[in-house]
């Protein structure tokens, strides 16, 4: 199985703001959310923003063959600039349990060298298991767990370096 990472340019964004009330609906789970009046899960895509005017926010479709699977946003931390950090990162359950995640988080650190973050809800033991066996196919166990509170939401936090080796031509 195939599975890409495609940089979102601008004139896709409403294919984003499609997807997303699904990945709002998946965390309906954990953070206790209903939908709207009209029956949606809804968003405010301002939030989207950044990923079109910030340079250090990278927003990318993830692809399994041509179709399209999910998306990973993935953006300077706010507060500490040194971080990547996996804002939002989301597989349509048609794919889930085939090692699609893994793979596409594989292509991230690959287009991404650095100190990373991943910040898990304290509530969402289903993604947490899904970071920490990520992150440990990636990197082993070169990493560092904790529990901080982010913004007003106490949240698991892994962080590692991640080296991508340049390959020398002779």
């Amino acid at each position: 199985m195939e599975v890409s990472l495609r940089r979102i340019e601008s004139k896709s964004r409403y294919i984003l703001e499609n997807l997303f009330p699904y990945y709002v609906y998946d965390m309906s789970e954990c953070m206790h959310l209903s939908p709207n009046q009209n029956g949606l899960y809804s968003f405010d895509s301002d939030t989207l923003n950044p990923y079109w005017t910030h340079s250090d926010h990278v927003p990318y479709f993830i692809n399994v063959g041509s179709e399209l699977a999910g998306f990973a946003l993935v953006r300077k931390y706010p507060a500490n600039r040194e971080f990547f950090d996996i804002d939002q990162f989301f597989v349509l359950r048609k794919f889930k349990g085939q090692g699609v995640g893994k793979k596409a988080f594989q292509a991230l650190l690959e287009n991404h060298s650095g100190q990373w973050q991943i910040r898990v809800l304290k509530e969402n033991k289903a993604a947490l298991r899904f970071w920490q066996s990520a992150v440990n196919h990636s990197v082993g166990n070169r990493y560092e767990a904790t529990l901080d509170i982010d913004i007003d939401l106490e949240m698991h936090f892994i962080r590692f370096q991640n080296i991508v080796e340049e390959t020398k031509h002779a």
